[in-house]
């Protein structure tokens, strides 16, 4: 009988608070998760590994590397551009921020249960 590996995600987020709380429900959920701090750490993880993420978390207010700049860096890569992406934020604004990443917004302070439904969704497409 084969194992079924659990879904990967990864959490793009400033704040350690943030990713160590990210962290601790998608695992109690049965995903395996893994952290980077910035877009740019994030980049140079997703292109030294042959296994994808299935969904990608992704704060967009970060030093070094912002998750705008990660979206387009990401978009442009043909490797890298059909991760399914899902925005935390804590912007007021969410229709503007939704055309700007192309993708779905989340806002702050994270509703768990409509978290773990959109990450659920999103891996299904990849």
């Amino acid at each position: 009988m084969q194992s079924i590996e659990p879904k990967h995600i990864l959490i793009v987020d400033d704040s350690s608070e943030q990713r160590l709380l990210l962290k601790s429900i998608l695992e109690a959920k049965g995903y395996t998760a893994e952290c980077t701090a910035n877009g740019r750490e994030a980049l140079i993880l997703l292109r030294s590994r042959k296994r994808k993420p299935q969904t990608i978390l992704l704060d967009l207010n970060m030093e070094i590397m912002d998750g705008f700049e990660f979206r387009q860096n990401q978009i442009a890569d043909p490797l890298l551009r059909d991760i399914p992406v899902v925005v935390v934020s804590g912007e007021d604004d969410m229709s503007v921020i939704r055309a700007q990443v192309n993708t779905v917004v989340i806002q702050k302070p994270l509703n768990i249960s409509l978290l773990l439904s959109v990450v659920e969704r999103s891996s299904r497409l990849h």
